[in-house]
């Protein structure tokens, strides 16, 4: 007993040593990191990018972050941004805190001389939740590909979009209501200065997300604060073509979010009242998704960023745009109905209706599911892809329909985010990934390839995986994930050419 117990102290004791007399890692300009290594890769958590918008600091522009002497342990993810968090098995409950501009490094060499691409990811949620430690966005398997993965968290909700004017207009004038885009563009900017330690390779950035932060990668393609900050973009179900707020609209909700809270005026008392405010009585007043999302602020975004696509007031960076096969899925989060939306083609309704049904009539809620789709993801898909070509940067579109083999025949289609198992693998699962069936896992190989390929090369394909050809005016091409992965010609051409006429319709826009 008493060598067992000597045994248990001594290796009590090496485990103390090795917990807390670790060297660090990585050193970065703020100081040492000490990581985890699994499976070959390290891991860095919890990295502040960016000063805690807190007190004074809420509703400013990220400020430097904090500087450290002692070895920072980085093993564990940081809170996530304050938000009302939809709890599913995907995202569950996770710690929030308004202390959150945190990111996390995933990198197979941490070596100064690897020169590896990177791939930056800006995670979904509606802009009214998400973060960077939803098990779903591990980069764990996408490092393994050889490339340098980094996640991190923005503002959110009024934290993140606040346009109220007692709160700019007590700012220096390099600042608006866009927070979560600023925060977007201090963390890229933190990956060029810090990602080589990391064995990443600064002028090789990948930016890619999905839904609202796959509008976010729009938003920073159209924005000249980021230039310069990426080298590639893919956008996963990032819309494109919707009405972006306009300044006045972002204050006048600002004003109405104040008037909720209690607090009137425009003036410095007034924005000392706003910061004064708990974070659970912002959370409480503040509106749901579609309602709050990046406006034209005049600088972060200068103008309607499809028009700025449309004219080439862009990045000129290789990018990729997709969607999903049922992207009507997300309809009941924005509180719409599809049918009722058919209203808005008005007296074009029954020409529209046509073009959908050339193959046969379909239900009220087909047609409805399908228009959805075309008009808000399809067709913004091909049509920002469209003139990505145009000026002068190579572009690639897909569409992805593969369902999974346990749940065939019990869904219309891929959801709205459906995709991201495909891009991240099964290590976020837990014991669903049991469920993977061998074609399951051949399709999230396949994703992986050409996600890692584009980054590492601007080029997605590979060998042994199905040519992705570039689209263009002339050579309309989709890429179809499917059980048979192929490109396919004009895909959905006569719905999307409806969908792209509506939107230059309302925004003007008569063509190049």
């Amino acid at each position: 007993p008493m060598r067992r117990l000597a045994l248990a102290i001594l290796f009590a004791a090496l485990a103390a040593s090795s917990a807390t007399g670790r060297e660090a890692n990585v050193r970065i300009e703020q100081g040492p990191l000490i990581g985890e290594a699994h499976d070959g890769v390290e891991v860095y958590k919890n990295i502040p990018y960016a000063a805690a918008p807190v007190g004074a600091l809420r509703w400013r522009a990220p400020l430097p972050a904090p500087q450290w002497v002692k070895p920072r342990e980085a093993g564990d993810f940081g809170p996530i941004c304050p938000q009302n968090q939809r709890i599913s098995f995907f995202t569950p409950r996770l710690k929030q805190s308004e202390d959150c501009l945190t990111l996390n490094v995933w990198t197979p060499k941490a070596s100064a001389d690897a020169k590896l691409a990177v791939m930056v990811w800006v995670h979904g949620g509606g802009f009214i939740d998400g973060g960077s430690a939803i098990p779903l966005y591990d980069g764990t398997d996408l490092a393994k590909r050889g490339v340098v993965v980094v996640s991190f968290n923005y503002r959110l909700g009024e934290l993140g979009f606040f346009a109220h004017p007692a709160v700019l207009n007590t700012q220096s004038g390099d600042e608006s209501g866009n927070f979560g885009l600023l925060d977007q563009i201090a963390a890229l900017d933190w990956v060029q200065k810090n990602i080589a330690a990391f064995g990443g390779d600064p002028a090789n950035v990948t930016i890619f997300g999905e839904s609202a932060g796959g509008m976010s990668v729009n938003d920073l393609m159209a924005s000249p604060m980021a230039r310069g900050l990426f080298a590639k973009a893919i956008s996963e179900s990032g819309l494109g073509l919707q009405a972006i707020p306009t300044r006045a609209e972002a204050e006048q909700a600002g004003l109405q979010f104040a008037h909720r809270a209690g607090v009137a005026g425009e003036d410095a008392r007034a924005a000392a009242m706003l910061r004064r405010l708990k974070v659970s009585e912002i959370l409480g007043k503040q509106g749901g998704e579609g309602r709050i999302a990046p406006y034209i602020d005049g600088k972060i975004i200068p103008s309607d960023v499809s028009l700025l696509f449309a004219k080439g007031d862009i990045a000129k960076v290789p990018y990729i745009a997709g969607s999903n096969s049922n992207e009507a899925s997300l309809a009941p989060a924005l509180g719409i109905d599809p049918i009722k939306g058919l209203r808005l083609f008005g007296s074009a309704l029954p020409k529209v209706r046509a073009i959908y049904e050339v193959d046969g009539p379909l239900s009220e809620e087909e047609f409805a599911r399908q228009a959805f789709g075309d008009a808000l993801f399809t067709a913004p898909s091909q049509t920002l892809a469209g003139f990505v070509d145009g000026a002068g940067a190579p572009a690639r579109v897909y569409q992805f329909a593969y369902i999974a083999d346990s749940f065939r025949g019990k869904v219309l289609g891929v959801s709205h985010g459906g995709e991201l198992i495909y891009v991240f693998g099964l290590r976020g699962l837990g014991r669903l990934a049991d469920r993977a069936s061998a074609k399951d896992r051949a399709m999230i190989s396949t994703v992986q390839s050409y996600w890692t390929n584009f980054a590492k090369t601007g080029d997605p394909d590979g060998t042994g995986l199905p040519r992705w050809p570039q689209f263009s005016a002339n050579a309309q091409e989709t890429l179809i994930f499917d059980d048979e992965t192929k490109a396919v010609a004009d895909f959905r051409k006569a719905e999307v050419e409806v969908m792209k006429a509506g939107w230059m319709k309302r925004v003007g826009y008569a063509g190049p």
